[in-house]
């Protein structure tokens, strides 16, 4: 397994080769493995047995090692480590995500991406009611031992970490070099692990965020979602998690504040449920048919232990 990783990052650099690929030929990338010496000949291998052998010069396939390996050097430079989906510890819940991604990269304690885990979600800018609750959850995941899944981003999550202590997967819709040093604290924190879909130096964008949402998705056995006035702080994320076949818990907001616009998003899952997830999510893809979670609504703490800890198997 030697070759692995380049191998797999050597063909996401060459034009017209994607993730799809790799899972579709994984049978192909074992034995390439198993039967080759470099990574040159591991690629041809596979190019042949997939009658591909003909449609990408030499040329293109060491450009395309060339740009593998200094991935792999900015990786091991910043401490950053590659999990392709062979990886013994690359999460099965993406893995087995439509073929999302066949490598992510993390720093941290990579062994927790097997954690049972929950999903917080929520606006970038809660009022009071959203900070207590959100304050409430971070405090309870930590009493009771339970990993969250957090997107980098401000409102919501910052105040769960107000509260919370415990078990954390932080999603990150950047390069992880952009965001940590080779010396930063994150490198020897049992407790934490960031983890990106997306290789050293590409900086974020829309497209990565949306990407770093799926990701979220794909991770969290159950997702809550605190508040929102219906936006993109929180609706790709919904988007992709319905289709899932897991639950969704959405905070019913205070008798007086549940006309307040910031609540407009969780006011029109609990109102229309599967329908309100469809209007609030606006995606062209996600509709009857393709929806799969199962709502339930949280009113107060007391639905806590009942929604955290219902469910906790593994994938």
């Amino acid at each position: 397994m030697e070759y692995l990783n380049s191998i797999i990052l050597s063909f996401l650099n060459i034009k017209g080769y994607s993730h799809k690929f790799l899972f579709r030929y994984e049978k192909y990338l074992l034995e390439a493995i198993n039967n080759t010496n470099s990574v040159f000949e591991g690629i041809t291998y596979i190019l042949e047995k997939t009658n591909r052998i003909l449609k990408v010069s030499s040329e293109e396939i060491n450009d395309a090692i060339n740009k593998a390996q200094k991935i792999e050097e900015v990786c091991k430079e910043f401490n950053i480590q590659i999990l392709s989906f062979l990886h013994d510890d690359f999460p099965s819940s993406v893995k087995e995500g439509q073929n999302l991604w066949s490598v992510i990269y993390t720093v941290g304690n990579y062994k927790l991406l097997q954690d049972y885990s929950i999903g917080i979600i929520g606006t970038k800018t809660p009022n009071n009611h959203g900070q207590i609750i959100s304050q409430r959850i971070g405090n309870y995941a930590t009493e009771e031992e339970i990993t969250l899944v957090l997107n980098q981003q401000k409102g919501v999550t910052v105040e769960v970490l107000k509260e919370f202590d415990g078990n954390m997967i932080g999603i990150a819709s950047a390069g992880l070099d952009t965001k940590y040093s080779p010396l930063d604290d994150i490198h020897h924190q049992q407790n934490r692990c960031i983890v990106s879909p997306f290789q050293p130096g590409v900086n974020f964008d829309e497209y990565r965020y949306i990407e770093g949402c799926k990701l979220l998705a794909c991770l969290s056995n159950r997702v809550i979602l605190v508040q929102d006035a219906k936006s993109n702080d929180t609706r790709f994320v919904l988007s992709y998690f319905c289709r899932l076949n897991r639950t969704l818990g959405v905070i019913e907001p205070v008798e007086s504040l549940k006309n307040a616009p910031i609540n407009t998003g969780n006011m029109l899952i609990l109102e229309k449920t599967k329908e309100g997830i469809i209007e609030y999510c606006n995606a062209k893809d996600l509709n009857d048919k393709t929806f799969n979670c199962e709502i339930k609504v949280i009113k107060t703490k007391n639905d806590f232990p009942q929604f955290f800890k219902e469910e906790e198997l593994p994938f």
